[in-house]
């Protein structure tokens, strides 16, 4: 929880514009917003804690990734493989 409020708070306009970009692109969202995506990830990349889940979580958001990449209309289907990254990146401290 706290890498996902770091990342709201460091990257709060980034997040919008990709939540609305999301929104309305629902069967979509994984092409039409992808730029937006990677603006995310570059901003929380550079706060330590989001360095290091993604160093310790690597496998866990990996599979959510591939899941994401392989189902695009269907995120709720990847909702295992989410909470198993969440559950790890709360462990990292």
């Amino acid at each position: 929880r706290e890498a996902l409020a770091v990342t709201a708070r460091l990257c709060g306009p980034e997040l919008e514009r990709f939540g609305r970009c999301v929104a309305a692109s629902p069967g979509s969202w994984h092409r039409d917003c992808r730029g937006l995506r990677a603006g995310v990830t570059a901003c929380a990349s550079n706060h330590p804690l989001v360095r290091r889940i993604r160093r310790d979580c690597s496998d866990s958001l990996g599979a959510l990734e591939r899941c994401l990449r392989e189902q695009p209309g269907n995120a709720a289907a990847c909702g295992a493989r989410a909470g198993a990254f969440l559950l790890c990146a709360e462990s990292v401290t």
